[in-house]
């Protein structure tokens, strides 16, 4: 084996293990979270329910298409991620801004959703709602 063909394999192999063992890494996440959250703002519920966990995507549209009739959400801001040490889990912080249409009222929260690395890329495992007003 050649010492080219050596160096190529060793740094396949140090790609691989790098991106943990679903190879699904840190800019992986950034990216479903942009999208996810971009979705989630301007109402395509079904497309933001893509990066949640299956079995929880229904509960998902429903919950949010039931906060959306009562309020329009005006921004979704990642402000921090922490990361689990294994690179598997990621608790997400997002600064939501919305108007309560009956009183026109600005609703900010703070909100944390935890993230799982999956063989099939992150999804989102805990969705978190800012608090509903009355």
């Amino acid at each position: 084996m050649s010492a080219a063909l050596r160096v190529v394999m060793a740094a396949s192999l140090l790609l691989v293990l790098a991106c943990g063992r679903h190879g699904f890494g840190r800019n992986d996440l950034d990216l479903t979270l942009s999208k996810h959250h971009i979705d989630l703002r301007w109402g395509r519920l079904e497309n933001a329910a893509v990066a949640v966990v299956p079995a929880m995507r229904a509960e998902f549209v429903r919950v949010w298409a039931e906060r959306l009739g009562a309020n329009e959400l005006q921004d979704l801001e990642i402000v921090g991620v922490v990361m689990a040490d294994d690179g598997d889990k990621a608790e997400v912080v997002v600064r939501t801004t919305m108007i309560e249409r009956s009183s026109m009222r600005v609703i900010a929260a703070t909100i944390t959703e935890t993230w799982l690395r999956t063989d099939t890329g992150w999804q989102l495992a805990k969705p978190a709602l800012p608090e509903q007003h009355s």
